[in-house]
């Protein structure tokens, strides 16, 4: 295949990667409102490399934590998806500082699994976005700290594989052993992300030492994953594919490959674009294609300053530095070789000027926690203030209450005694005025004095003098024959008199009489023994008529009397 048309090619990829990527961020379905449902997708979008999609939903969950002050939750994860979601992206710096925030509040609020995971992105930023590998491997096994901290065996296995494509960049070849614990520990725990990843680690190790027969197993293993998973990218696969037949000298098959992987870049990563380009350039050389090798080579070169991730930009230096060498371009060769140079150097300083920067981030952070958590200090304090002024109000109204509630029923309690004691005296008076007449009109007196108000003047003499009302067994019909005079009239009598009936009347002395015995504090009877005086036959009769009387029971009578 011409090396130009490939170079086309690419550009129309390339192009349809973008628009895809746009439209995937476009997506109308409306997100869901549980933040449960918002973290899981985008953690769900991480692992299968859909960074525009974890980006939504990783936005989504960060407003709503916003919205609902959910510092703890909705903000900590919301920050830490979007900051791992950027890592190969150009909203890098964004992304670090969202993780850097994440940390923060990690830290703030103990959880130590998303500390494990912000250790993890961390590294990942350093390998991809600033190709600092050095910086990578510490904030790994950082991460893998916290992995054991918080016994998280899929996560452990996972970091493991970063670091042993760490230790690949480095070409030390001593990563081949977190590889392969990471897929001892993957299959023990039966998880299969941190297995794909851990394998094609291996294949890579296995291909740089040529052990081509394990490198064969580990490639048919991810394949099969890929196939019935759906893990890594075809791009991933075919690099591997290829790699494996160019070491096994299939040159034609090994191209045929490249092109395939380049022909799905548009779902592949940024890593995984440039190592092909540097693979495929690889293969032209030792094809002795050494001007397509190059051309290859200054189109990734390109690639990799346009996306602005330089992960393997070291490597694409110096193989064109080969590249121009074997051309026999010793001008070119050496340029670029300056060129590697001096990106050393200047990645040593740009290392040293993250450092400030980053320096500065956690500065800014830091004093904008403090800031948060000093208004949140207010906002409570101020809480506090209320709640305790709403106390006091409540225990306020509740005492005036109870006051007002006790001033009315005392002074309900007085008048009932005021209204008893008038009404006791105006009998007295009446009764003492008809015996007053009796003794002083004599007998012919008598006979010429109203019948209905003799008979009443007689009837008030027996209750009062003779307290005939503490009789039990008293009756209208017992009392008629007492007075000489029949049922009916002594019925009709008491009723046009007093507008009340013969039972309702003898009450009122029995509930006279029995006041006059509660009143006697010093004596103290027991309720039960003056209900039986007075001649009530029941104790709930006299509880009764005692209420309906005065307002209140006999017993809070007594306890209104020693109060006063």
């Amino acid at each position: 295949m011409p090396i130009r048309f490939i170079l086309i090619f690419l550009l129309w990829i390339l192009s349809l990667s973008a628009i895809a990527d746009t439209l995937s961020v476009r997506d109308t379905e409306p997100l869901p409102a549980d933040k449960g449902k918002l973290r899981e997708a985008a953690f769900h979008y991480l692992y299968q490399g859909n960074t525009a999609l974890a980006r939504k939903y990783g936005q989504r969950l960060l407003e709503l934590g916003e919205l609902q002050n959910d510092r703890a939750y909705g903000q900590l994860y919301g920050h830490l998806i979007l900051g791992l979601a950027n890592t190969e992206s150009k909203w890098s710096t964004e992304g670090y500082t969202h993780l850097e925030t994440a940390r923060a509040l990690a830290t703030q609020h103990h959880n130590h699994e998303v500390l494990m995971l912000v250790l993890n992105g961390f590294g990942n930023y350093a390998m991809f976005a600033y190709d600092d590998v050095y910086t990578a491997i510490s904030y790994y096994f950082q991460a893998l700290e916290e992995a054991k901290y918080t016994d998280n065996r899929r996560q452990y296995a996972m970091i493991l594989s970063n670091i042993s494509g760490a230790y690949f960049m480095r070409n030390d070849f001593s990563g081949l052993v977190y590889a392969e614990e990471a897929v001892d520990i993957a299959h023990k725990i039966k998880e299969p992300i941190p297995l794909f990843y851990g394998t094609m680690n291996t294949a890579l190790y296995y291909l740089a030492s040529d052990s081509l027969r394990p490198a064969r197993m580990a490639i048919e293993a991810v394949c099969q994953m890929h196939t019935t998973q759906g893990f890594g990218t075809k791009s991933d696969i075919c690099l591997l594919q290829a790699m494996l037949h160019a070491k096994c000298g299939e040159t034609d098959k090994a191209y045929e490959l490249y092109a395939q992987a380049m022909e799905n870049f548009p779902t592949a990563s940024a890593s995984t674009i440039t190592i092909v380009y540097l693979e495929y350039a690889r293969l032209l050389r030792a094809d002795n294609r050494v001007k397509n090798a190059i051309e290859v080579l200054e189109y990734a070169l390109g690639h990799v300053d346009d996306s602005g991730m330089p992960i393997h930009k070291r490597r694409l230096l110096k193989e064109l530095a080969l590249c121009y060498r074997e051309a026999g371009q010793t001008g070119k060769a050496l340029e670029c070789t300056l060129e590697y140079m001096g990106y050393q150097d200047r990645l040593f300083d740009e290392v040293r000027e993250r450092a400030t920067q980053e320096a500065r981030i956690k500065h800014d952070i830091y004093s904008r926690e403090q800031q948060i958590s000093e208004q949140q200090l207010v906002i409570l304090k101020n809480r506090y203030r209320t709640a305790v002024l709403s106390g006091i109000l409540v225990v306020v109204f509740v005492a005036l209450g109870l006051i007002c509630f006790f001033y009315r029923k005392k002074i309900r309690l007085y008048n009932a005694i005021v209204s008893q004691n008038r009404e006791c005296l105006h009998r007295e008076k009446m009764l003492l005025a008809q015996m007053e007449k009796m003794r002083q009109g004599g007998q012919a007196s008598v006979a010429l004095t109203n019948k209905l108000n003799d008979l009443m003047a007689r009837f008030t003499t027996l209750m009062i003098e003779e307290q005939l009302f503490t009789d039990p067994s008293l009756t209208v019909s017992s009392m008629a024959d007492r007075l000489g005079t029949n049922r009916t009239y002594l019925s009709k009598a008491i009723n046009e008199t007093t507008g009340k009936s013969f039972t309702q009347l003898v009450n009122e002395y029995r509930i006279r009489q029995a006041i006059v015995e509660i009143s006697d504090l010093a004596a103290n009877k027991p309720l039960k023994q003056i209900a039986a005086e007075v001649g009530f036959s029941s104790l709930s009769t006299f509880y009764a008529c005692f209420q309906s009387g005065t307002g209140m029971t006999p017993a809070c009578y007594r306890s209104q009397l020693k109060g006063m």
